[in-house]
Order: C-alpha cells, then sequence, then structure tokens
C-alpha cells in the first residue's frame, strides 16, 4: 500500500474540517431563513385575510356583488395568498378554489394556520382561524404557499450546490500548496539529518528563516544538538587519544623493566628495582583507569551515587587538615569556613576538594599560602580555593576543565591533567559550576558552586 504524506493528509484534513463547518453553517443559515420566511408568512397570510374581512364588512357593493357572483377570482388572490369565502353551511361561494380537500377542513373560530399538503405534491399554510364577516353567516379563510423544506430549500439553490464541491477543491488546493510550504523545513531536516548520516559530516546544519515559528525554533534547537554531538565526538576523539598516549608511557616502561629484569638483572638487588618500577607504573595506571571509570559512571548514570544530607564545614576542614601534612614547599593552609550543609555525595566532595587544594599545592610558590572558603549564597553552597602560586596564562585559563589538558609549563610536574576536569563533573552532578580567576605569575582562584538541595 502506498505510504500517503504528510502534507495530503494534512490537506485532506483541513478540506474535511472546512467541509463539515461550511454544511453546517449552511444547515444553521436555512434553518434560519425558514423561520424567517414562515414568520412572514404566516404574518401575510393573517393581515391579507383580515383585510378581506374588513373589505366585506365595510363595502356593501363587493359583498352584493360576490354573493351574486359578479366578482372576478383574481380579487381574491393578494400577495400570493388565495382567499377563499364560504357562507355558513361551509359552501363555497366566492373566492379562489382549487383545492377540494379544503371542504373537508372543519372551521374554527381560533388556532394558528397549520402546513399541510394539498393535491398530494405542494405545501400551504391554511389558515384555519375562520374569520366571520357578517354573524355567522359569511367565513373568509386563505391559503399561501409553505416554505420548501430543509432538503428542498438545498436542492433549489443550484448554484450553491454547484459552487460548494468547486469551493472544496479551490480549498483543498490551497491547503495542499501552504502545507508543503510550511513543511519545507521540516523537509530540510530530513534532508540534513539524510546527509550527516551519509557523510558523517557533522559539520553540516539546517538553514532556518529567522521568522521565530515553531518549526523555526526546531530548526534551531536541532543545530544546537548538532553543534553538541560536534563537539562531543571531538572531545571523544581527543578524549581517546590523551587516554592512549597516557596509557603507553607506563606500558612501555613496564615492558621495558620485564625485559632488562629478563635479560640483565643478575641480583636481587636489581630484580627488586625492576618490581619496584613496574608496581609504581601499575599503581599510575590503576589510578588512570579509576579516574576514567567515575567520569564514564558520572556521564552514563551507571554508578548510583547517593545524596545525603553532609556538614560541609566538617568535610572540608577534614581535608585541610590531610593537605597540610602532605604540603610541600611550606605552603600553609587556612581556612575560612562558614557553617554549611548541604545533600551531597560526600565521596565525590571530597575528591572535589582534595583535587582542588593539591592542584594549589603543586603549582603554589615556596613559602607560599593556599586559602579555603566555604559560605553560602542563596540555595548555593560555595568553596573558594585561593592561591599565591604562579598562575594560569590568559590562554592555558579556557582549557583547564579540559580532560588530560596541561599547559607548557606543567607538565614537567606530577598529574594526568584529569584532576580539575573531574571538579568540574563533579559540581555539574551536583546541579553547579566550576570556574577560575587567574593572574600570570600572581595566583589563582577556583570558586565551586553546587545546591544545597
Amino acid at each position: 500500500m502506498k505510504r500517503i504524506s504528510l502534507k495530503v493528509k494534512l490537506s485532506l484534513w483541513f478540506t474535511l474540517i472546512l467541509t463539515i463547518v461550511c454544511a453546517v453553517m449552511l444547515v444553521l443559515l436555512f434553518r434560519i431563513y425558514q423561520t424567517t420566511e414562515k414568520k412572514l408568512l404566516l404574518r401575510t397570510l393573517e393581515d391579507t385575510t383580515d383585510t378581506m374581512v374588513s373589505k366585506i364588512r365595510s363595502d356593501r357593493k363587493f359583498r352584493k356583488d360576490m354573493e351574486d357572483g359578479k366578482t372576478d377570482d383574481h380579487v381574491f388572490l393578494v400577495d400570493e395568498v388565495q382567499l377563499m369565502v364560504y357562507n355558513e353551511k361551509g359552501e363555497h361561494i366566492a373566492g379562489v378554489f382549487l383545492y377540494p380537500e379544503l371542504d373537508d377542513l372543519p372551521v374554527y373560530k381560533s388556532s394558528e394556520p397549520v402546513r399541510t399538503m394539498l393535491d398530494g405534491r405542494d405545501h400551504y399554510y391554511v389558515d384555519k382561524k375562520t374569520r366571520t364577516v357578517r354573524g355567522n353567516d359569511l367565513y373568509v379563510r386563505g391559503i399561501i404557499t409553505a416554505e420548501d423544506d430543509l432538503f428542498g430549500s438545498l436542492t433549489s439553490h443550484s448554484t450553491l450546490l454547484i459552487a460548494f464541491p468547486i469551493l472544496l477543491a479551490l480549498a483543498f488546493g490551497g491547503g495542499y500548496l501552504m502545507t508543503g510550504s510550511s513543511l519545507k523545513p521540516v523537509r530540510d531536516i530530513r534532508n540534513t539529518a539524510e546527509d550527516i548520516r551519509a557523510s558523517g559530516d557533522l559539520s553540516k546544519r539546517i538553514g532556518t528563516s529567522g521568522n521565530g515559528d515553531e518549526l523555526d525554533e526546531l530548526a534551531n534547537t536541532i543545530n544546537a544538538l548538532f553543534d553538541k554531538l560536534d563537539k562531543d565526538f571531538d572531545a571523544q576523539k581527543q578524549f581517546t587519544s590523551n587516554a592512549s598516549h597516557e596509557l603507553r608511557t607506563p606500558v612501555s616502561v613496564i615492558l621495558a623493566q620485564c625485559e632488562y629484569g629478563f635479560d640483565h638483572a643478575d641480583s636481587a638487588e636489581e630484580l627488586l628495582q625492576v618490581v619496584s618500577s613496574v608496581q609504581e607504573q601499575g599503581y599510575k595506571m590503576s589510578g588512570l583507569i579509576k579516574l576514567l571509570l567515575m567520569f564514564t559512571r558520572i556521564e552514563q548514570g551507571t554508578e548510583h551515587y547517593p545524596k545525603v544530607e553532609t556538614d560541609l564545614t566538617e568535610l572540608v576542614h577534614s581535608v585541610c587538615e590531610d593537605m597540610r601534612i602532605i604540603a610541600e614547599k611550606n605552603i600553609t593552609v587556612t581556612e575560612e569556613l562558614a557553617p554549611v550543609t548541604a545533600f551531597v555525595n560526600s565521596e565525590m566532595l571530597t575528591l572535589l576538594t582534595v583535587n582542588l587544594i593539591q592542584n594549589s599545592l603543586r603549582y603554589g610558590k615556596e613559602n607560599g599560602s593556599v586559602k579555603v572558603s566555604l559560605s553560602e549564597n542563596g540555595d548555593m553552597a560555595v568553596l573558594t580555593v585561593e592561591d599565591d602560586g604562579i598562575g594560569i596564562s590568559a590562554e592555558d585559563l579556557p582549557h583547564i576543565w579540559e580532560r588530560f589538558y596541561r599547559s607548557d609549563r606543567s607538565r614537567s610536574s606530577k598529574g594526568l591533567g584529569l584532576g580539575l576536569a573531574l571538579v568540574k563533573q563533579i559540581a555539574e552532578f551536583h546541579g553547579g559550576t566550576a570556574e577560575a580567576e587567574s593572574t600570570e605569575g600572581e595566583g589563582s582562584r577556583f570558586i565551586v558552586k553546587i545546591i544545597k538541595q
């Protein structure tokens, strides 16, 4: 079965809805027309009949000529109302008399006109309220053609019946063209996505009209998605390359040491040195793999990191105490901690704080200082680590949060370039941000904000 395009479906739905609306409007209009016409016909019927009664009563000559049969029939056809005059016996003595069925209708003194079929074909309103002319000897009755029923009214307007399907055809054609124009951005989205799938080039983007409608917003959203995917894939390639590079070195050292041990180590002391070197590189690889695994678990959500209400003040103070023990170059670690509690994962927040302080200690100056501050700002907890070390160049500052990034000046120092990247990842996991301010040669200031609840 051939697939019906969305453009045709929308056009058909548009035409169907328009057909229903037009049909309902036509029925309502004809109902209103019939009601109005009926009221007008009944008013004409009653007024004309009353006028004839008044004429018979006031004009003796006309009454005498009527009784003698000298009046013309056209006198009793007024405003399409056919008038009939009966004597007290119910016999027709004057007026237009075309329908014998009227003889069977009883004489009423009151009641509304009745709609009835005469001659088995046409409908008429018959005035059942028969007017007395003089005492009880003469009566006047009127009859007028009734309006058509709804079907008859519709079929009688042939022009409308011809125009209606033509208008619907025009509506379908117009709807088809308008729908095609409106769906052009959707086709552009599909074509661009197909081009990207076929070529793998994520740099391609969907063209937008700039009118700000919903489809324009959709195109902008998808373009933003392509931007993120493009950046993520580039970052993934760079990450894979860097990880491979970082792992290649310890693996090469391990293999080289093993070969040396097999071929040249003749004493227990040499073998011990080989084992020690292998162990050191193994610890380095283990630490790298552990960090990479944590990045993956945080990003993919494959590991559950529960958040509990934690005394951040005590947590940060405990880390500072540990950092004072391992601090080198006579660097002092000072604290300025306000009482702050928050729902966090304590293990991750401890790692975040350790990485920030270790980074400041690693690049601090001899006899320098590291200041650790904790405060509240609305619903955010703010952790600040400030040092007076070597600082970060303006060129390097935008890249310090990237994984494996190390400036040329810091490549000789220990570290994998993952600490600050992990800080940013943990901060975002807690709904926060990580920022840095630095002046080269004067020091750096790192600010981490996380949501307390």
